[in-house]
């Protein structure tokens, strides 16, 4: 994966920085790997992380999925796992319909 060049953006009063980007042309997406501190908060929601990523990379928050948020215990810090599609099509054909269910896009 390919360093990210000093993305950040705010989540419900945290900090998202995206660690790595890596760009797989042959599904057409973009895997995003991110830490947001929240000392002292809770673990942001699906909803709000993938509308920070949207924002970031000028993309409709129905194009990203975040496939997995690890939160580590008693640290404040979260682990952001993301797919950032080009077009919903292919979203639809490679993304698990649970995780779609999840992040409450239409199925």
């Amino acid at each position: 994966m390919s360093r990210a060049s000093e993305r950040v953006a705010r989540v419900d009063g945290c900090e998202l920085r995206v660690v790595s980007e890596r760009h797989n042309s042959l599904v057409h997406r973009l895997e995003v790997e991110a830490v947001v501190g929240h000392q002292g908060a809770s673990t942001p929601s699906r909803k709000s992380v993938a509308e920070a990523l949207a924002r970031l990379y000028s993309r409709s928050p129905d194009l990203v999925v975040i496939r997995k948020i690890e939160t580590e215990y008693g640290v404040g810090l979260s682990k952001v796992y993301a797919h950032i599609y080009d077009d919903p099509e292919r979203l639809r054909s490679f993304e698990p319909r649970h995780l779609l269910r999840r992040q409450g896009l239409e199925v």
